[in-house]
């Protein structure tokens, strides 16, 4: 895991944590981690190199994956050092923003909308929805994606 995603999915878990009195579940992170991926990406902001693949039950980035495939369907329980996380100030608060906003739904439900959005759907091509796979999701179809859902928003 690159020192990039380290920092990010960290920052995740201790905002989950902050604003629901809660950790996230394996899955629900791997989603929290893709939405924003996704949301920066379309501001010319890469959190972390890591690609995430088109799994059965949505984004998933191997990496994170192996680090908390232990806990499966539980929230994660971690500890991590108390020092603060640095990261850019708008980068905060985009990613406080996403797991605001996303944080709310459980892991089940963050797959089922991956499922319904493109770069899952391009990645999978063909593949039944129940069949494994390890298409790469690519940056750029996440890039044009959530440009296309910030630009729907600015028009609200």
């Amino acid at each position: 895991m690159s020192p990039e995603l380290e920092k990010i999915q960290r920052f995740i878990i201790s905002k989950h944590r902050e604003f629901f009195d809660e950790s996230p579940s394996p899955m629900k992170l791997q989603k929290l981690c893709y939405y924003a991926q996704g949301y920066l990406l379309a501001q010319e902001k890469e959190l972390f190199s890591e690609d995430f693949q088109a799994w059965q039950h949505g984004p998933v980035i191997p990496s994170l994956y192996v680090e908390y495939k232990d806990y499966g369907w539980k929230s994660i329980s971690k500890e991590f050092p108390s020092d603060p996380i640095e990261l850019d100030e708008f980068i905060s608060k985009e990613v406080c923003d996403i797991v605001a906003a996303y944080g709310r739904f459980d892991g089940a439900a963050l797959s089922t909308m991956t499922h319904r959005e493109k770069p899952w759907l391009e990645a999978r091509g063909n593949l039944p929805e129940d069949q494994g796979s390890r298409e790469t999701i690519t940056k750029k179809t996440m890039k044009a994606y959530f440009g296309q859902m910030l630009s729907s928003d600015d028009e609200k």
